[in-house]
């Protein structure tokens, strides 16, 4: 009986140290499928999207950051963890925040580039497996979507809008403004195109100012008006440029000019367009607030949608019949 008793004790005790090792064993196995589980989730959490674009040097790109965080708030998303803006002052500090973003781990980029040279930055975005969204300047090489507007249309819109009112005869004053280099050459493109084929019988004649600045528009326009006694209408690719022609007219107080185009969109034109009675003033827009239409386009990439390669924003003829829905008098342009 005692031997009896010592077997059974042995095989309770074997038995007791086998179980031991059965849990020991299984601990480890339920920790590593834990720590697989919270791997899992983190791999889904997305980073911030990044808007990355230049400082407000001028009202236009100062405009930049107020729509785009206008947008992000329609979105819902927080500062800092739903979206992460950045602005620069050159293409090397825009390259470095590129670097930035993609440390962040950023869910998608919306980048408008300075220059060209932000290409091979941007190129790393890609690289990293990061939607690139590029806004307004396209960079060389590969992007997932590319949203602007329409410098060629501006100028097609603004030539229709004028033979019309013009009933096409008279004499248009078309500013060259060579410094703005691509922006300015597809608009005149546009406007001459439309001119030539529609309206032959207007006179065009070109006149060429050096920059995108009420002080230019002024300059440009007090010159053109002393060697011009007729001019029927401006065409102007720039709202600010607008504005100094606007005052360089009524300086010289030239009754003949009828009409003043404009481009871009610019608050202080819209308001000169709602006031103004002896001059018809209108502006064909490239509104800054299109960059909402870019970080939609982000949105809808991260949250797993298919998009449009390309997305080109029409031009809206802004008028004295319509201005009162474009003001904005929180926009800094």
């Amino acid at each position: 009986m005692k031997k009896f008793l010592g077997v059974m004790l042995a095989l309770s005790m074997i038995l007791g140290a086998f179980a031991g090792c059965s849990s020991n064993a299984a601990q480890p196995s339920t920790s590593a499928a834990s720590q697989a589980a919270a791997s899992d989730a983190t791999a889904t959490v997305k980073g911030p999207i990044a808007i990355v674009v230049p400082s407000g040097d001028h009202g236009w790109t100062a405009a930049l950051a107020y729509y785009a965080q206008q947008k992000c708030k329609e979105l819902g998303l927080s500062e800092g963890t739903g979206y992460k803006l950045v602005t620069s002052a050159n293409v090397n500090e825009q390259a470095n925040q590129i670097d930035e973003m993609i440390t962040l781990k950023c869910s998608a980029v919306v980048l408008l580039p300075h220059t060209d040279e932000v290409s091979v930055a941007a190129k790393k975005i890609t690289d990293a497996k990061i939607p690139l969204i590029v806004f307004d300047r396209k960079v060389t090489g590969d992007y997932t979507a590319y949203v602007a507007g329409d410098n060629k249309g501006m100028g097609t819109a603004s030539a229709e809008y004028l033979g019309e009112k013009l009933a096409g005869k008279g004499t248009i004053a078309v500013v060259n403004t060579p410094s703005v280099g691509s922006v300015n050459v597809d608009r005149l493109a546009g406007f001459k195109e439309v001119m030539q084929s529609k309206y032959p019988n207007i006179k065009l004649i070109d006149v060429t100012e050096s920059g995108y600045t009420q002080e230019a528009g002024l300059k440009m326009a007090t010159d053109m008006l002393v060697a011009n006694k007729q001019i029927d209408a401006v065409y102007s690719t720039d709202d600010e440029p607008s504005l100094g022609i606007l005052q360089a007219i009524k300086d010289a107080n030239r009754t003949d000019v009828k009409f003043i185009s404009g481009g871009g969109g610019a608050q202080a034109y819209f308001q000169k367009i709602s006031s103004e009675s002896a001059i018809n003033l209108f502006t064909a827009t490239y509104s800054p607030a299109m960059i909402k239409d870019a970080i939609q386009v982000a949105s809808d990439v991260v949250g797993g949608k298919t998009v449009e390669k390309q997305t080109i924003i029409n031009p809206t003829i802004v008028s004295k019949d319509n201005v009162s829905k474009m003001i904005d008098a929180s926009s800094p342009y």
